[in-house]
């Protein structure tokens, strides 16, 4: 492949595009950046793409558009039309799904869902290619916003494995550190792990380290200090650097336990990076973690909004090193093996060669 246009109002270092970008670099894969602030209102942003279009190196092979730049994506179809090659788009969520049923901040019946499912289906109409992070979710994209002939390939968010690499089994010199962390969303389900600790207050051998901020956090805050849950620990946000010094100190590491649609179609990098740097991963049960990874085996998962199951399931993590260690083991060399930047970059290769043969 000649290179690859990142386009759009690109958040540079999220996870999602990180590792595809972290990925092309190691194949030798040359990206050329048309990209601008995200915080720019339309115009602006437009603008600013179309005076960077003008002074990019042409030679590439794909445009691609990377995630929640739906707004970004007309721009990006008319001028890799004019340029002849494939515009394709990776937008991680619908705008819709997530505005209207997982975060709740729209009226189903209202201007915003409208607008918001608009966006959707006109981006993904435009395109030649849509990227989706689980079969879930390529699902959902075909089935109520795209049209029936687009294209959907599955890549899934995975880790740089350059920063979330294995390290030592923790330390069995005090309490087992059960850690979150995460922005704290609807579909993050931090009240079941609030509800899990609470199961486990008097289990001496185990403490809760809740990191971030977010919709939910107050509710969350406030929970446990009227239940005064002392086996909680609630730390702020902190820089993304200091998370493999976190996870590397934890025993049990969790992701979503959300009731939200969205929660049974995403598996969120924070799955993929506490996997790949040798933790056993708890998180709840659901379509896209099944046809992801072998549970049981390479990662645990519980009952959606079970925070009795989850309880248990800590308490039998933290008893049966054994049986921990072995699934941390299996889970990072899948990690290592599927979803990591060489691995994640050679499909998106693939798929970005195939829509260009088309």
């Amino acid at each position: 492949m000649n290179g690859v246009c990142l386009f759009g109002g690109h958040h540079a270092g999220y996870p999602r595009s990180a590792v595809i970008l972290a990925g092309l670099a190691r194949l030798g894969v040359p990206v050329v950046s048309c990209v601008t602030n995200p915080k720019r209102k339309v115009i602006r942003r437009y603008a600013g793409l179309v005076h960077r279009w003008r002074a990019v190196e042409r030679g590439f092979d794909a445009v691609f558009v990377p995630e929640f730049c739906h707004k970004d994506v007309p721009l990006a179809h008319a001028l890799a039309g004019r340029a002849g090659v494939p515009c394709v788009f990776d937008p991680l969520v619908s705008r819709y799904d997530t505005r209207v049923f997982d975060r709740a901040d729209a009226d189903p019946r209202g201007p915003q869902a409208w607008h918001n499912k608009n966006l959707d289906r006109v981006s993904f109409a435009l395109v030649d290619l849509i990227l989706a992070d689980t079969r879930a979710h390529a699902d959902l994209f075909a089935g109520e916003l795209a049209p029936p002939d687009t294209p959907i390939r599955v890549l899934e968010v995975g880790c740089d494995d350059a920063v979330f690499r294995p390290a030592p089994p923790a330390l069995d010199d005090g309490p087992a550190t059960v850690l979150f962390y995460g922005s704290y969303l609807p579909l993050h389900g931090v009240p079941v792990v609030v509800d899990a600790a609470e199961r486990l207050r008097d289990d001496a051998r185990v403490r809760f380290e809740l990191v971030g901020d977010g919709q939910t956090r107050a509710d969350v805050e406030r929970v446990v200090r009227e239940r005064r849950l002392a086996n909680v620990v609630m730390t702020p946000r902190i820089p993304a650097a200091e998370l493999p010094t976190r996870i590397a100190a934890a025993t049990v590491c969790l992701g979503i336990f959300g009731s939200t649609p969205k929660a049974g179609r995403v598996i969120p990098n924070k799955v993929y990076q506490s996997m790949g740097m040798g933790r056993v991963v708890v998180t709840m049960d659901s379509r896209a973690v099944r046809e992801t990874f072998r549970v049981g085996d390479e990662i645990v998962t519980t009952p959606r909004g079970d925070g009795e199951a989850l309880a248990f399931a800590i308490r039998g993590l933290v008893e049966n090193r054994e049986y921990r260690e072995r699934v941390a083991r299996a889970g990072a060399t899948r990690v290592a093996r599927d979803f990591t930047p060489v691995p994640i970059a050679r499909r998106f290769v693939t798929y970005c060669e195939e829509a260009r043969a088309r």
